[in-house]
C-alpha cells in the first residue's frame, strides 16, 4: 500500500515541479497567465459525468453541527487557535486550522499515517516529517510539503493534504487555480471548476481514471495565507469519492 502511495505523490510532486516555473534552471520571472487564463467553471457546468462529484460536494455541504450549535465547538481542540500551520493531530481526527476543516476516521478502515509512514511513503525522514508538524521547519520554505495522509486500509484509496509554496517556486502571484490550470492542461477534457466545498470557495479538477496513472483523482485547493492548500482524494476500486469526502468536515468556532 505504501508503494501505491509513494506511486501517488510522486505524481503530485512531478506536476508541481513541471507546471511551476523550474527555478533551478531558470531565473527569476513573474508568471504571465494573461494569455492562458483558467477556464474556470462554476457548480452549475455540470455535466452527467460529474455526478458523483456532485454527489461528493452535496455530502460535504453539509456537517454534523451548524454554526448557531454551542456544541459545534467542543469538539475542536482548545490548542487550535495556536496551532502551527501543519495542522493538529488528536486520536483519529487531523485538524486543519488554515483552511478550517477536520479529517476524522475510525482508525480501522481509514486511518491517519504517523510521521513515520508520511516519511516511507515521502521519501523522506521521521525526523524531516516531524520538523514540519511541529514547527521547527516552515512549509513556506518547501516546495511541497505534506500535512496529513489518510489511507483507506483495504483499497488503498488516499486523502492527502499537501502544501504548495508559490514563493518556493519563484512564482508568488501562483494562485490555486492557477496551479490546478497547469495539471488540467495535461489531460483531456479536464477543466477547473469553482465549487463551493466544506463551507468555502474552492477550485477543483477531476482527473478520471482511465486518463490517470494512479486511479481518479480529485484536487481541491485553496489560498491561504500565502500558501496552496491542496486535498487530493485519489480513489481506487472498493471506494467511492463520497465516502473519502465523508470523512471531511468544516471546522466552526
Amino acid at each position: 500500500m505504501k508503494k501505491r502511495i509513494s506511486a501517488i505523490l510522486i505524481c503530485m510532486l512531478i506536476l508541481s515541479l513541471t507546471g511551476g516555473c523550474g527555478k533551478e534552471k531558470e531565473p527569476y520571472s513573474s508568471p504571465n497567465f494573461s494569455n492562458n487564463s483558467p477556464d474556470m467553471g462554476t457548480e452549475t457546468d455540470a455535466t452527467v459525468t460529474d455526478a458523483s462529484l456532485n454527489d461528493a460536494l452535496m455530502i460535504a455541504s453539509y456537517t454534523d453541527a451548524t454554526m448557531s450549535d454551542a456544541s459545534a465547538t467542543d469538539a475542536v481542540p482548545a490548542s487550535l487557535t495556536d496551532a502551527l500551520p501543519m495542522g493538529v493531530y488528536q486520536d483519529n481526527t487531523y485538524y486543519n486550522g488554515l483552511a478550517e476543516f477536520k479529517i476524522e476516521v475510525d482508525g480501522e478502515s481509514w486511518k491517519l499515517f504517523d510521521s513515520v509512514e508520511v516519511a516511507s511513503a515521502t521519501g523522506a525522514t521521521a525526523d524531516y516529517v516531524s520538523n514540519l508538524w511541529y514547527g521547527y521547519t516552515s512549509p513556506f520554505d518547501e516546495d511541497t510539503t505534506y500535512a496529513a495522509i489518510a489511507s483507506n486500509t483495504q483499497s488503498g484509496s488516499t486523502i492527502i493534504v499537501s502544501y504548495i509554496s508559490p514563493t518556493s517556486y519563484n512564482m508568488p502571484n501562483y494562485s490555486s487555480a492557477d496551479y490546478l490550470k497547469r495539471v488540467a492542461d495535461r489531460y483531456e477534457d479536464v477543466y477547473v471548476r469553482n465549487v463551493t466545498f466544506l463551507g468555502q470557495q474552492y477550485d477543483v479538477i477531476d482527473i478520471p481514471e482511465e486518463e490517470s496513472d494512479v486511479g481518479r483523482r480529485v484536487q481541491f485547493a485553496i489560498d491561504r495565507d500565502g500558501l496552496i492548500i491542496l486535498i487530493t482524494f485519489t480513489i481506487f476500486e472498493g471506494t467511492t469519492l463520497e465516502e473519502a469526502v465523508g470523512l471531511l468536515k468544516p471546522l466552526y468556532y
